[in-house]
């Protein structure tokens, strides 16, 4: 059995222990947090306050806290003989030097703290400074997912990268959606048939073929009306600048 310490928590942490709480093949001994999330029940460890309190050898030290603390919390950990790894997509592995024995534990998905995931299937990109360090990492990430995958700091940020639009840039468009519905007293429920058909053709065309609408068809009366019934100047901009990357991307086909 892996025996596992966390760090952080945020959200991300708090996914990672109910999943690793939940797997028999891990014993999280504690959780280490500046704030303690209140109501926090933590079966098979403890919560603490200071990384100092840590009582127990551990083979594992996942740090799961914001980006820009990584490297304080590093130094906070001090000599270890622990596998550390960091759970950043944009993040390279080696902002966890001069710890030796480090690595990258990033599960690619969003995350909120109100809905439960499934981590069965959510990809776990892994990299690990020290070859021998290998198998101990993929243990503890196929002990939780069945999508395992090993990838440099490199490609990890183009990942990432690309994530962001799947994830972040997709939501916000929804929700600009969301935004023209409600201040027309249309029923954005109404919407969601074509947000499920829009995600599961691009997932079975490829998102090239799959692209319909006024801008591919080049039909500019379509478009001009429909930047100016957008009552804010950034909802227009934001029409005009996809718009103008979707014709880029097909110009030879308009």
């Amino acid at each position: 059995m892996l025996s596992v310490v966390l760090i952080g928590t945020g959200k991300v942490s708090a996914k990672l222990q109910q999943a690793f709480s939940r797997s028999e093949e891990i014993k999280l001994l504690a959780v280490y947090g500046r704030e303690e999330r209140k109501g926090e029940i933590l079966p098979s460890g403890q919560i603490v306050s200071s990384i100092s309190e840590f009582e127990h050898e551990t083979d594992i030290i996942v740090i799961a806290v914001q980006d820009d603390a990584i490297s304080i919390v590093q130094k906070e950990i001090g000599a270890t003989n622990a596998l550390v790894v960091h759970t950043a997509g944009s993040i390279p592995m080696n902002v966890l030097l001069p710890i030796e024995r480090r690595g990258v534990f990033y599960p690619l998905q969003t995350l909120s703290a109100d809905r439960e995931v499934d981590f069965s299937s959510i990809p776990i990109c892994l990299e690990c400074a020290m070859v021998e360090d290998n198998e101990l990492l993929e243990e503890l990430a196929g002990s939780i997912s069945g999508s395992v995958n090993w990838i440099n700091s490199g490609e990890r940020q183009r990942l990432h990268l690309a994530a962001v639009f799947t994830n972040n840039f997709v939501n916000h468009m929804i929700r600009q959606a969301e935004k023209i519905c409600e201040q027309h007293d249309v029923p954005k429920e109404m919407l969601h048939p074509l947000l499920d058909e829009t995600i599961a053709k691009a997932k079975e065309l490829g998102a090239f073929k799959a692209q319909t609408g006024p801008a591919i068809r080049g039909d500019m009366s379509v478009i001009d009306k429909h930047i100016k019934l957008l009552p804010e100047t950034v909802q227009q901009e934001l029409y005009k600048t996809i718009s103008a990357s979707i014709q880029y991307e097909y110009e030879s086909q308009l």
